[in-house]
């Protein structure tokens, strides 16, 4: 059963069956916490080569997956960290999606992700899965999920101090000799103004 408002993997959530097969696991697990969760194209791709690279490329780990995602083109929310993992969940040498579900939802380090549990986590509505074969019927499965954009809406208010009212008692006679130049001006243009007024 998927979780309300998800739409049902297709290409945009793994470009294998593999990968879709997984994905659907874990939009429709009983511990799912999210309300909904989303195919995303570029998750998706990013997961697939990074799948790939992880087999292949014994240095491909040295990138963190914050950066993977980046590089990519998904747009995280503002206060993600350019390098890190916020995003990424793997399970090694599986044999099948269902084992790898298994892993994941058991993991202490997958599962929140995965599963969605905790404010934080639970914000991260788009997702990308990827499988790359190691060899004797088992693979890796790349998970990707994250949070979109969205505008931080940021209100600036402006706040203006009340102007200061000019007196005689305010300016006194040292006004002169001030070093404030606006203080100074303010004064001698009430000076100017009581020596018209009583000519």
């Amino acid at each position: 059963m998927l979780a309300a408002g998800a739409e049902a993997p297709g290409p945009s959530c793994g470009s294998n069956v593999q990968a879709r097969a997984l994905a659907l696991l874990i939009i429709g697990h009983e511990s799912q916490q999210r309300e909904a969760l989303f195919c995303n194209e570029t998750l998706a791709t990013a997961a697939a080569q990074r799948a790939k690279n992880l087999v292949e490329d014994p240095k491909a780990d040295e990138t963190t997956p914050n950066e993977v995602v980046r590089e990519t083109g998904f747009r995280f929310p503002v206060f993600y960290p350019p390098v890190g993992n916020q995003v990424q969940a793997v399970a090694n040498e599986m044999d099948s999606p269902e084992s790898a579900i298994e892993y994941l939802a058991e993991s202490f380090e997958h599962r929140d992700l995965v599963l969605g549990d905790g404010e934080f986590f639970s914000r991260q509505t788009e997702l990308g899965v990827g499988y790359y074969p190691e060899g004797d019927g088992q693979g890796k499965y790349v998970v990707f999920i994250a949070e979109p954009y969205s505008n931080p809406g940021l209100v600036i208010k402006q706040e203006f101090s009340p102007p200061k009212m000019v007196t005689d008692e305010v300016c006194g006679k040292a006004w002169r000799s001030s070093r404030d130049k606006e203080f100074r001006n303010m004064c001698r243009k009430r000076w100017l103004e009581k020596r018209d007024e009583n000519p």
